[in-house]
């Protein structure tokens, strides 16, 4: 099922039914269910139905339209490590580290798609951070092991 928030928080300001708005956007109220009860994407919906449906409501496209997470699926490699990007509240990678799934975020969305490059660079930099804390912890580890060993 598709979260159309915005479109349905917009019609619940509106205070239109769902009828309403189909007789005012001359979009067939099938359409107008399907959206709001998620079974259509209204990002998937042809231009010409999304700008009447925002005329309808007195909004633009864009208002209407649910938000695009651009990095969703991203694929990278720093140093032989392959990572993915998603977003939930806010972009991660995910990569395989010493047998292990680990998942890290700086909490920050990253969305702007003419940026796409400076993703690597991030990704690298979380990565490269992750492992120098993680040998680390490792060295510190065997350094109490061998203190305790001498007493």
């Amino acid at each position: 099922m598709i979260d159309n928030h915005n479109f349905n928080r917009l019609l619940e300001e509106s205070g239109m039914s769902m009828y309403a708005l189909a007789k005012r956007s001359a979009v067939p109220y099938t359409t107008i269910n399907e959206i709001h009860r998620g079974k259509n994407d209204i990002n998937q919906c042809a231009a010409g139905t999304v700008q009447r449906i925002a005329a309808a409501l007195g909004t633009s496209a864009e208002e209407i339209l649910n938000d695009i997470h651009y990095l969703d699926g991203v694929k990278g490699k720093y140093k032989g490590i392959e990572y993915v990007w998603s977003t939930e509240d806010c972009s991660q990678i995910t990569f395989n580290y010493d047998g292990k799934e680990i998942t890290l975020s700086d909490g920050k969305v990253y969305n702007i798609p003419s940026r796409i490059d400076y993703y690597n660079i991030i990704a690298g930099w979380m990565i490269k951070d992750y492992i120098a804390k993680e040998q680390w912890k490792k060295e510190a580890l065997e350094r109490i092991e061998r203190l305790k060993n001498h007493e």
